[in-house]
């Protein structure tokens, strides 16, 4: 009968707990390094009879995002701290997993039977899919507040269990397989109209909404779609040979019917997590402060061009007027000098501010008392007598 084991690092570190008989060797160990935005570390647990040539493995938290919109797929580049071995285009949940039977099996398989999977999860699908969702709202929450507001479309919460034969070594071999997949598309009602449109994005989700109604229900094709998140809580293996296959399922199905992560370290994996979380909170604040900075420079700048356009108009339109006027003046001198020749006179300004026409003949030219004007050839008349005809000269 089995037993509730501890599964325990090299170190001594506690990794898992899952039920397996004495005659296994057991063992585990923590993978720490960041696999996904939602995955700080994963662990994986082993079982093996070495008589039987049985390996039972169990392995937690694998995740993968898939960015269907080349929008998004190229802000990205922008981006610190991207994950970029997460990022991976979707497949087939059948294929995910064979794809994992056949990387630890090292070998060629063929499925020939499909079943549930009693995991811990699958024995509780419906609150596993809740807590899944739940999470993720509260995701779709906090970009909502940073002016994306974000959609859930297609998502899946299923535990499965695949038969696989395969010949292992020149042995024939029963390979089981099973995971508990789980996955979430989702949209933003951000579009790039939004930068010449502020009805851009309105307009984007509406269409998106209406997509959404005429898109497929299968998990991975849903529209309108920007991203798919997909992977695994948790993937289970056993490899034995055939002659072993009755004795080596039992064993398997109550190692995945109790394996879970320990406590103590899944609370870390929910800190880190939520570390995560804060961090890229942070980091999108920063970056929307950035954003509306440079918009605020932006802005700035232009009035700063408007208003540079705007004096140097002004300046161009003064230089304008005044060349204008100085070209009318000259014109009116010439003009008048044209004038002038014609008749014979000169222009001449009496104290009156009035304008008197003196023939061209007269070197002098002045002004009475009462305003008449006399022009005078010749020598300038002396001072004396000019007193005494209350004369003033006047010039043009």
């Amino acid at each position: 009968m089995s037993e509730i084991k501890e599964f325990r690092d090299n170190r001594g570190n506690l990794c898992a707990y899952a039920a397996i008989k004495d005659n296994y060797l057991i063992g585990g160990s923590i993978v720490d390094k960041l696999q996904h935005e939602s995955v700080p570390f994963f662990i994986t647990a082993h079982a093996i009879d070495t008589s039987r040539n049985i390996m039972i493995f169990g392995l937690t938290d694998e995740m993968f995002t898939t960015y269907k919109s080349q929008f998004t797929k190229a802000m990205l580049k922008s981006v610190p701290n991207v994950i970029w071995t997460s990022i991976r285009d979707f497949i087939e949940p059948d294929e995910y997993l064979q794809q994992f039977a056949e990387a630890m099996a090292q070998t060629k398989l063929t499925p020939v039977a499909q079943s549930d999977l009693p995991s811990v999860i699958g024995q509780n699908i419906q609150k596993a899919y809740a807590s899944m969702m739940q999470s993720y709202q509260e995701a779709f929450d906090i970009e909502g507040q940073l002016g994306t507001p974000t959609y859930p479309n297609n998502s899946i919460c299923r535990s499965y269990l695949v038969k696989y034969q395969g010949n292992r070594n020149g042995v024939s071999s029963v390979v089981l397989a099973g995971m508990d997949y789980k996955g979430v598309e989702y949209y933003t009602t951000v579009s790039p109209l939004n930068v010449i449109s502020p009805l851009g994005g309105l307009l984007g989700g509406m269409l998106k909404k209406k997509q959404a109604e005429k898109g497929s229900n299968q998990f991975g094709y849903g529209k309108p779609c920007d991203a798919i998140d997909w992977g695994a809580a948790n993937k289970f293996i056993v490899m034995a040979p055939a002659e072993y296959e009755k004795e080596a399922t039992a064993d398997f199905l109550e190692f995945v019917s109790t394996f879970h992560m320990s406590d103590n370290l899944r609370q870390v994996f929910y800190q880190r997590v939520a570390e995560r979380k804060q961090m890229m909170l942070q980091q999108s604040l920063r970056l929307q402060q950035m954003a509306i900075r440079s918009q605020q420079r932006l802005l700035a700048s232009q009035q700063q061009l408007q208003q540079t356009l705007a004096r140097n108009s002004a300046e161009m339109h003064n230089m304008i007027m005044d060349s204008w006027n100085q070209k009318m003046a000259s014109d009116s001198r010439i003009s008048r000098a044209r004038s002038e020749a014609i008749r014979g006179v000169n222009t001449y300004t009496n104290s009156y501010g009035q304008n008197v026409d003196v023939s061209v003949t007269a070197d002098h030219v002045y002004q009475n008392n009462y305003g008449d004007v006399y022009g005078v050839s010749g020598n300038t008349p002396d001072q004396e007598l000019l007193n005494k005809l209350n004369w003033t000269e006047i010039k043009k």
